[in-house]
């Protein structure tokens, strides 16, 4: 799973350098986005051999110090849509675009900011 989600984090810095981060906690600046990751389901592809397919969800969310920032972020994540991902020992199918939220305001911590959280589906098989 790490893999995968370090497999978006790359591609996610082509278009965002230095603002990828995987933990709220790890991220800084006036615009970032921040990667979560979990396995949605692990269906069996064949009947007769072990060979199963994982399907993650990542869950990205856009965060800017204004509605706009956030947005300009978002607009970059969701690129990810068709990205085909390289992670060792796996089959990656290209990334799937599933839902997003519009920007909402989070004003709870001193210094209110913006985000937007889009979600994207990673199918990958054993190589």
């Amino acid at each position: 799973m790490r893999a995968h989600r370090d497999a978006v984090i790359a591609e996610l810095q082509t278009r965002l350098p230095g603002a990828v981060f995987k933990s709220y906690t790890a991220a800084s600046g006036p615009r970032y986005a921040v990667v979560f990751i979990g396995r949605a389901s692990k269906p069996r592809t064949r009947f007769t051999g072990g060979q199963w397919r994982d399907v993650y969800t990542v869950t990205v969310h856009s965060v800017g110090q204004d509605e706009d920032l956030a947005l300009w972020v978002e607009e970059r994540v969701a690129k990810l849509t068709g990205a085909k991902l390289t992670v060792s020992g796996r089959n990656v199918w290209p990334v799937e675009y599933i839902t997003g939220q519009p920007p909402n305001l989070d004003d709870d911590g001193t210094k209110p900011l913006w985000f937007t959280v889009s979600q994207f589906d990673i199918t990958s098989d054993p190589a």
